[in-house]
């Protein structure tokens, strides 16, 4: 695809998945954009972790798994975009990853959004929601779900 192809990565295997089909479907002329976004409730939950590597707080501990979580994220990503010798622009965001996948393909034109499913149940959706599902009901362009 020639177009901008924005990609939601989130650190699963799946959204990596999804990362590697736009690699590997973005042509020359096309731009590849990789979205991570910090989700505040993924870590709402720490509880006595307190004293983990010498960090006295909860609120320290979690900002340093985010840190290390986004590290890792990122460069994961550069990893795989290098690997197939594309250029690929990363943009982090913090909030809730539906409403930021959507207001980030406005704002960079996005002609395509690809991300990962987990291949949870109907069940596991309408307890947990499932953002791919969110993402291909309220995307104004073409949506890719990849397994």
């Amino acid at each position: 695809m020639s177009g901008t192809m924005l990609v939601a990565v989130d650190g699963s295997p799946e959204g990596y998945n999804a990362l590697i089909w736009v690699l590997e479907h973005i042509k020359e002329e096309g731009r590849a954009c990789a979205l991570y976004v910090i989700s505040p409730a993924k870590y709402a939950a720490i509880d006595g972790a307190a004293g983990y590597e010498g960090i006295s707080t909860l609120h320290e501990i979690r900002e340093k798994l985010v840190h290390d979580e986004k590290e890792q994220v990122i460069n994961r990503i550069k990893e795989l975009a290098h690997d197939r010798n594309v250029d690929i622009e990363i943009i982090v965001r913090t909030g809730d990853p539906r409403s930021e996948i959507l207001q980030t393909a406005e704002e960079v034109g996005a002609d395509l959004i690809a991300v990962g499913s987990t291949g949870k149940g109907l069940g596991a959706r309408i307890l947990l929601g499932s953002v791919s599902t969110y993402i291909l009901t309220h995307a104004k362009v073409t949506t890719v779900v990849v397994r």
